[in-house]
């Protein structure tokens, strides 16, 4: 066991749980944002100045891109479970994944690494499965996706400078993605849940109509008077 990679690994988790639980959305981008920066630090040996590179501007971006979605909104709706449900299932799965190293393989990564993997897919699973808005279940979507990054880091080794861009990418890309349904969520009803339907139309009264006015200046019902 590597001490360093063990307070990295649940550094990481810390920052999910804050992440999927917190109501504030300061607060939330801040929790995924440690855990997007101290995911690519749960490697032994570390990726190459490259690779932390592109993966530091990847989740840089992906955390800035949610925090343009929901800085002017309200509260988002937080966990359905609470905060210390979230960290005994982070934990459980933490040393079930620390346990089961290697899948029944020889692994080429970390311990640590699969652990913490094991342990972000628990806590994304709350957000996904009872998630009502459009940043809980983005939240929980990003967190997965991070858990799978780490679980292949601990079965697979760490990887090289074109998969650690990759990965970089899908992080940008998948935190876009929730930007922007998170925008359209405000702008079509005002808070984070999309709408099931096309907004109504406001139908204008008969007077205030203009194809009722007639060449004269009269009304089309007075006219056929």
């Amino acid at each position: 066991m590597n001490p360093a990679l063990v307070g990295v690994a649940l550094a990481v988790l810390a920052g999910a749980i804050v992440a999927v639980t917190a109501r504030d959305p300061r607060v939330l981008v801040v929790g995924l944002a440690v855990a997007l920066l101290l995911v690519p630090l749960v490697a032994a040996p570390l990726a190459s100045p490259l690779g932390l590179a592109a993966r530091f501007a990847g989740s840089i971006l992906g955390a800035y891109l949610l925090w343009v979605g929901v800085r002017d909104g309200g509260p988002t709706g937080g966990s359905r479970i609470g905060w210390p449900s979230e960290a005994i299932l982070g934990l459980a799965a933490f040393i079930v994944g620390y346990g089961t190293h290697g899948l029944g393989a020889a692994p080429l990564g970390p311990p640590e690494a699969q652990a913490a993997g094991f342990a972000l897919a628990a806590t994304a699973v709350a957000p996904l499965a009872t998630g009502r808005d459009v940043v809980r279940i983005g939240i929980g979507l990003i967190v997965l996706l991070q858990g799978a990054l780490l679980i292949r880091v601990g079965l697979g080794g760490t990887p090289g400078d074109l998969e650690q861009l990759l990965g970089a990418a899908l992080v940008a890309a998948v935190g876009g993605a929730v930007a922007a349904l998170t925008y359209t969520a405000r702008m079509d009803g005002g808070g984070y849940t999309l709408a099931d339907g096309p907004r109504p139309r406001v139908r204008r009264p008969l007077d205030a109509r203009p194809h009722d006015v007639g060449p004269h200046g009269a009304r089309a019902t007075d006219v056929r008077r």
